[in-house]
């Protein structure tokens, strides 16, 4: 059986952040409660339904706290330079979203991840805004305030 955690679920409504959950559940069925919850949002005539698991790496000051490397350890940090680096398991469920050409707009999408701490949410976030944003808009910038 899957380990019981704390799970973020983030609602992202274009580009911001607009709803934060904290969900005490394993994360595959956090992940699969919110795929059948997400489905009724759906409108399968105007967007795609896609769910991704896209880990993500995050840097973290050193020293980490007791409390901090007790929730990263499971996912594998690494000392890069004076900084940890960890690999968070990341889900996101797309389900408003259109094309343009071969660039996906996601309007409408939520992202779930193991709950760390805010600062973790806020890299993850961006990261996974960055990579949606079309070929060369918003480079080198910040999505949301660190």
């Amino acid at each position: 059986m899957p380990e019981e955690g704390e799970n973020v679920v983030i609602y992202i409504e274009n580009e911001n952040i607009a709803n934060k959950e904290i969900v005490k559940s394993s994360l595959t069925d956090t992940v699969k409660n919110y795929v059948k919850k997400l489905l009724d949002k759906w409108n399968p005539e105007e967007s795609d339904f896609i769910v991704l698991k896209v880990p993500q790496t995050v840097s973290l000051d050193l020293p980490l706290s007791k409390e901090l490397y007790r929730k990263v350890e499971k996912y594998g940090v690494k000392r890069v330079g004076n900084k940890a680096e960890v690999e968070i398991p990341t889900y996101e469920i797309i389900y408003s979203n259109r094309w343009m050409g071969e660039d996906m707009e996601a309007d409408r999408f939520v992202v779930i991840m193991p709950y760390i701490n805010d600062d973790v949410i806020n890299q993850v976030v961006n990261n996974i805004l960055s990579s949606l944003a079309p070929e060369g808009e918003g480079e080198g910038e910040e999505f949301l305030e660190e």
